[in-house]
């Protein structure tokens, strides 16, 4: 198997593991009575939104849960692209978009997370930087 696919598979791997994992533990953390505390006034708090009152607890469980689904799907579509692609590589325009989403979500998981989001996001874009480089080589 070549570079560009092993590191792209890698990548693909790492941002499904990652929406597992982002999941999992969202749905399982125990929770502080601080955070019930926070919580329960996220619940108390709704907004309006084009004629729904939503609680920011309901965006912020939302987003999240969305968040891990997205991060899956994203890395799973990499993988059934490389899949079920057998003949050729992976057009150079996924495989910059790729690396440009990557690096963007290598730069917030810096910004606004922890260590884990910030491993394997960059390890996703490592992944792909390198499918570029090897593609660009040829």
């Amino acid at each position: 198997m070549k570079v560009d696919k092993i590191s792209s598979k890698i990548a693909g791997w790492s941002l499904v593991f990652l929406g597992v994992g982002h999941t999992i533990t969202y749905l399982t953390s125990p929770k502080t009575t601080l955070q019930n505390e926070f919580m329960t006034k996220m619940k108390e708090f709704s907004v309006e939104i084009l004629g729904s009152k939503i609680s920011i607890f309901s965006f912020q469980e939302g987003f999240s849960l969305i968040m891990g689904l997205l991060l899956f799907g994203y890395g799973l579509l990499n993988i059934f692209i490389l899949r079920n692609n057998k003949t050729e590589f992976i057009p150079i325009n996924i495989v910059i978009l790729n690396v440009v989403i990557c690096l963007v979500s290598f730069l917030l998981s810096i910004k606004y997370f922890f260590i884990v989001p910030i491993v394997f996001t960059g390890i996703a874009f490592l992944g792909f930087t390198i499918s570029l480089i090897s593609k660009l080589k040829k």
